[in-house]
């Protein structure tokens, strides 16, 4: 099930300043032969995780003295995508099912085609549901030799207790916000300072999430996030539906916009203020910590829904009544 993937260029970048050290203690560690079987990736969205997992494949697979090296056969072949022994799981975007784990574990049980080791790589993790992480204990508590499986997800809390503990863990800090202003104002020489520096602020060292900032898109989205908000507290459940499930939104479009909708949920729970202020009128709402962590529960879940395919309407008509329960 691999996936074809350029890693060197804008994504290896991104490894280079976030993961320095990561990157030289899983070599210290394959340098002394004491690599894992299984490791936990976490790390903010955008933040250049499947690039890092990419990179350790690399290193795990590279023939050179000096790994990996980027120049010998196999760096190629997983540069360009098409390595034989190196899966990823999960990198269209749709969740990896239990009928992908078990998949997996039928892989495993393969000789690998080049060298001495497989590699599989799980993007979203996190998201996973109970039965597919439970299955994935089969193979974390009896790992076959040559195995070696990385779960990437945004928060470490998001898979099972058992799961967590049969995984070492590697956390992916980002870059500082200098840095982020810096590979932006390579990457958009022509947008002005400004809009480079609030998405850099705003992106909790994250190059994916300041570029979404920077879509052209972004604008709209963060207005519309704000339409909802302000619906909600304001207790207008028509208003409310009509602005999330009577637009005839598309698959690619929603995507984006439940996001911009759950930064700015995130951003009043840091605030820490007890107090949401409304559009209509002058007046404001009271907007409780526990409401608003609620309604980032409620987001996360549409967004599983919407990228498992569910029915649009039918998930955001649900969407924007349990929102509007508790806002209230």
């Amino acid at each position: 099930m691999f996936v074809k993937e350029r890693i060197f260029g804008h994504g290896k970048r991104v490894v280079v300043v976030a993961a320095e050290r990561e990157k030289t203690l899983f070599l210290q560690k394959l340098n002394s032969n004491t690599t894992a079987h299984a490791y936990i990736v976490e790390g903010a969205e955008g933040i250049g995780k499947k690039e890092f997992a990419l990179w350790c494949a690399s290193a795990l697979l590279c023939e050179g003295a000096d790994k990996p090296c980027g120049v010998c056969p196999a760096c190629k072949k997983i540069r360009d995508g098409f390595h034989p022994d190196v899966h990823l799981y999960g990198d269209d975007g749709k969740t990896v099912s239990i009928g992908d784990v078990r998949g997996l574990i039928h892989e495993t049980g393969m000789v690998p085609v080049d060298g001495e080791r497989m590699v599989f790589i799980l993007c979203g993790a996190g998201k996973m549901q109970a039965p597919a992480q439970n299955a994935l204990l089969k193979i974390f508590e009896e790992p076959p030799a040559g195995v070696v499986i990385f779960l990437l997800t945004d928060s470490m809390r998001s898979l099972l207790p058992t799961v967590r503990s049969r995984g070492q863990k590697i956390k992916l800090s980002g870059m500082s916000e200098e840095e982020l202003l810096s590979e932006l104002k390579r990457k958009y020489p022509k947008t002005p300072d400004g809009e480079l520096r609030e998405a850099a602020k705003a992106a909790g060292g994250s190059i994916g999430s300041a570029e979404t900032f920077l879509r052209k898109d972004a604008e709209r989205d963060r207005e519309k996030a704000e339409e909802w908000i302000a619906a909600a507290f304001a207790g207008d459940k028509y208003r409310l539906v009509s602005l999330i499930a009577t637009p005839k939104y598309k698959r690619e479009q929603l995507l984006p916009l439940l996001d911009a909708f759950l930064r700015r949920l995130f951003d009043l729970l840091l605030t820490k203020s007890d107090v949401l202020p409304c559009r209509d009128e002058d007046t404001d709402v009271r907007a409780s910590r526990h409401a608003l962590a609620g309604m980032c529960e409620a987001t996360v879940r549409c967004r599983e829904s919407i990228e498992n395919n569910g029915n649009i309407t039918a998930v955001m008509t649900a969407f924007a009544t349990e929102l509007w329960h508790r806002a209230g």
